[in-house]
């Protein structure tokens, strides 16, 4: 859509809305005071109806079945309904209950409307709240502004109501003329007003539409060429002129940027080969960096590998050392304990000897006893034998004493067996003493050269505690010296891997630059191409050197590696 359609457009719908909402807000002005001024009559009206009432009697009662204020009956009296709408026309009613029993209001057949019953929302505020009614209601289909007021008797009791009516059309009338009267003006209006608008919109936009032929020309789509010699006319003095001469003073500047731009291509297209071949022979340059350093990274990871192979067995070497070391301390320190031992053994043979020895030298002593015994019995045998010689000699009177002498001569035999017995039981533990003696001297000889064989061999044991310390102290001295060179190859691998990333990266770096190079080549002839597109001086398309001479001088500042 053109911008002088949607300018038109623009000013004929805010006209159209300010006219719209100046109409609506005066129809709304006037029908509320149209209703106001309504209810207000109809407000007199009900006053007027309540005084001519009041004029008949001061209470109101229901005698007979009929309603009567004072004693004037108004069941089936339609005086004062019709003098109601003799004064002020409309409609008036009074009701005994909800019925109506006096009205002017005329049904369809031309009867009063006499017994029909009143029901809605008037019902509701008389004879169930107690209050009057104002509003809108439907009398036998025409529209009316009503008004009810509760009847109550002397007790205070609503009995019946009072009613007034005006037609709403009686006062709407006037305001729906004025509605259609104002909606036709506001189309007049906002017709003619649109003509107008389209008519300065038009003659305003003339301006705009020569400078866009112009622009046309200087875009030249047919020859494919931007001709940045053409200017536009500064005819008006308004806005449009002032764009056009901002225009004609960008075209100026384009002008001057292409040409800067035509001898900056030139200088981009030549150092652009110049790097080319830079990039190139860097490139390859880095390719051989990189293969040589990733042949240094895998041998050096394999070194690596062989220091970890190397520290792994150290390491099992040194926890064999210190296991040996752990047994070998062990192993002394039973050998003491056995030597001890040993020692403690040889001491309670000594002694065991010693003892044999003296019981040897006991059971002698007990032989020499032995003998002394013999002899007692000996010589008690002998007396025995020369007693019994004397009691036999004395006779009766020695019988007694002969028989003593029997017995201590029995008593010596018995004696000289037992003194046989032991001599033999002492032969026998002389024997076995001797035995024992001689057996214990071997058995003392054995512990003594197990007791020097123990010393012997916890001497050695205590210098193969020596050399195991100084084996494990060696092993982890080698396991530490293997840890640290596996540390160190590694931080050598790492910063191998970190110089063949970087190599990598260089060489990424490298090969993108070769890319943009090429790239910036091929932009370059494309800025030539482009550039050429556009003509800069009438009947040429290169660059004034005029309008370029700055820019040669800046280029002659930065020349090409």
């Amino acid at each position: 859509m053109k911008i002088r359609t949607k300018a038109t457009l623009l000013n004929i719908l805010l006209v159209t809305a300010a006219i719209a909402i100046t109409v609506i807000f005066s129809l709304i002005q006037i029908h509320a005071d149209a209703t106001a001024q309504a209810k207000e009559v109809q407000e007199s009206h009900l006053r007027t109806f309540w005084e001519l009432l009041r004029a008949k009697g001061d209470t109101f009662s229901i005698k007979d079945g009929k309603l009567m204020v004072g004693d004037y009956p108004l069941n089936g009296n339609n005086e004062l309904p019709d003098k109601i709408k003799e004064l002020f026309g409309g409609t008036a009613t009074i009701f005994m209950g909800d019925k109506r029993v006096s009205t002017n209001v005329v049904t369809a057949e031309g009867a009063r409307a006499v017994g029909t019953v009143l029901e809605g929302a008037p019902h509701v505020a008389l004879f169930s709240e107690g209050k009057p009614y104002r509003g809108e209601a439907d009398i036998l289909g025409i529209p009316y502004f009503t008004a009810y007021d509760p009847i109550r008797n002397a007790r205070g009791e609503v009995i019946g109501a009072v009613y007034v009516g005006i037609k709403k059309n009686d006062y709407f009338a006037g305001y729906e003329k004025i509605m259609h009267g104002s909606i036709l003006i506001a189309l007049l209006v906002g017709g003619a007003f649109g003509l107008i608008s389209i008519f300065l919109v038009r003659r305003l936009m003339l301006p705009l539409g020569a400078m866009v032929d112009k622009l046309r020309e200087v875009s030249n789509h047919e020859k494919e060429v931007t001709d940045l010699t053409i200017r536009l006319e500064q005819q008006a003095h308004d806005e449009i002129g002032l764009v056009a001469g901002e225009f004609n003073a960008l075209l100026e500047k384009m002008q001057q940027i292409i040409s800067l731009v035509t001898n900056i291509t030139r200088e981009i297209n030549s150092c652009a080969g110049t790097v080319s071949s830079s990039v190139h022979h860097q490139a390859s340059f880095t390719s051989q960096l990189s293969s040589s350093v990733s042949e240094i990274s895998s041998t050096m990871e394999e070194f690596t590998s062989t220091a970890a192979e190397i520290a792994r067995h150290t390491q099992g070497v040194v926890e064999t050392a210190e296991t040996t070391l752990h047994d070998t301390r062990e192993g002394a320190v039973k050998v003491e304990t056995l030597t001890d031992k040993m020692a403690e053994i040889s001491r309670d043979n000594q002694d065991g000897i010693r003892e044999i020895v003296d019981l040897g030298r006991k059971s002698k002593e007990i032989t020499k006893i032995m003998g002394i015994i013999n002899t007692i019995a000996n010589q008690t045998k002998l007396i025995a034998f020369n007693a019994a010689l004397e009691a036999a000699s004395a006779g009766e009177a020695g019988k007694r004493f002969g028989v003593v002498a029997l017995e201590i001569r029995r008593l010596a035999d018995n004696v000289f067996e037992s003194t046989d017995e032991i001599e033999g039981k002492i032969t026998e533990i002389l024997d076995t003493v001797n035995r024992l003696v001689i057996a214990s001297e071997k058995s003392s000889k054995g512990i003594q050269d197990g007791l020097e064989y123990s010393t012997h061999t916890t001497a050695i044991l205590n210098d193969l505690v020596s050399g195991a310390e100084s084996t494990t102290e060696a092993a982890r001295q080698i396991s530490l010296s293997t840890q640290q060179q596996q540390t160190a190859s590694s931080q050598v691998v790492i910063a191998l891997r970190d110089i063949e990333e970087g190599v990598r990266f260089s060489s990424s770096s490298i090969q993108q630059t070769s890319e943009v190079s090429r790239n910036l080549t091929e932009m370059a002839a494309t800025l030539r191409k482009l550039v050429g597109t556009f003509t800069l001086v009438e009947g040429s398309g290169t660059a004034p050197a005029a309008n370029s001479a700055s820019a040669v001088e800046t280029l002659e500042e930065v020349p090409c590696l």
